[in-house]
């Protein structure tokens, strides 16, 4: 049984906590939390307790103008997902144009409603998040849906689930976490895209030599700056890059490491302090 050990942080704002989220997305930990409290905001990060053995000092450090350490608390992954899936799963309605939620949610009324259905396990990528509602907004407003799709550090595999439901006919689904390739996997099933959908273990080297016309990726400013090379690599001329999971802040740099890659921002999105960037590859 894998150990988890919850960090929580009491925040001031919910600004203050969406700030700490960021910060701690630069380490590994696999899901937040937030809670309202009467002393202001309270943010919860999962990560296993061998990974925070390694990173305790340097992610308290990168928090500690965000709000002071309520708790540090050992976790058994059997008893707390489960509750976190009961209790705390809430289904995110996009727009009124997509739902995603978890199997023992109702359906939408509306055939026009796009349904997602996953299951969570406390991987990233529920829907909860500010980053993941701008990708699937940025996924449903493509003009032309894309062939082949490449999620890197899919989670539960909704951004590659919300495309193959946009039109998108084929997708590769990329994540170092095996709780979030089975979580992925999960939802393959339960979507019914098993011959439409590919979820690998790994980060995006383990697609390196295969193209694709539409790259997402909703992780962090390090990760994608490292992985930039690749995505190019991985893009079809013309194809279209979205990312997300950085703060406005991060938006310069970025930019700049993509167009050093033939690739140029065309739409930004902001949602409180995150953004999303539409970006496409140059034709040379």
């Amino acid at each position: 049984m894998r150990r988890y050990v919850d960090f929580a942080l009491l925040c001031p704002t919910e600004q203050m906590a969406e700030i700490a989220m960021a910060y701690l997305s630069d380490y590994e930990f696999e899901s937040f939390d937030v809670e309202t409290s009467y002393d202001g905001v309270v943010l919860h990060g999962f990560i296993l307790a061998s990974a925070w053995e390694q990173c305790s000092n340097e992610a308290r450090a990168a928090v500690l103008e965000c709000g002071m350490v309520l708790s540090e608390e050992a976790l058994e992954d059997e008893n707390w997902n489960e509750v976190w899936e009961r209790e705390s799963f809430e289904q995110v309605d996009i727009d009124g144009r997509m739902l995603i939620r978890a199997p023992h949610h109702q359906p939408p009324t509306s055939p026009d409603i796009i349904d997602i259905v996953v299951a969570p396990r406390m991987s990233f990528g529920s829907g909860h998040h500010n980053t993941s509602r701008m990708m699937c907004r940025a996924i449903m407003n493509l003009q032309t849906p894309a062939e082949r799709l490449l999620d890197v550090g899919c989670g539960t595999g909704i951004l590659s689930l919300a495309a193959l439901k946009c039109g998108v006919k084929e997708a590769v689904a990329v994540d170092i976490d095996p709780w979030s390739v089975e979580s992925a996997n999960d939802a393959v099933q339960l979507n019914g895209m098993e011959h439409r959908m590919k979820v690998l273990l790994g980060t995006v080297d383990v697609v390196a030599g295969e193209r694709f016309d539409l790259v997402v990726a909703n992780i962090n400013r390090n990760i994608i700056l490292h992985d930039m090379p690749a995505y190019a690599d991985a893009l079809e001329p013309n194809g279209v890059l979205l990312l997300s999971g950085f703060l406005e802040e991060d938006i310069e740099q970025i930019t700049a490491a993509a167009a050093s890659h033939q690739i140029d921002v065309y739409a930004r999105h902001k949602e409180q302090e995150w953004c999303c960037l539409e970006c496409r590859k140059r034709v040379i």
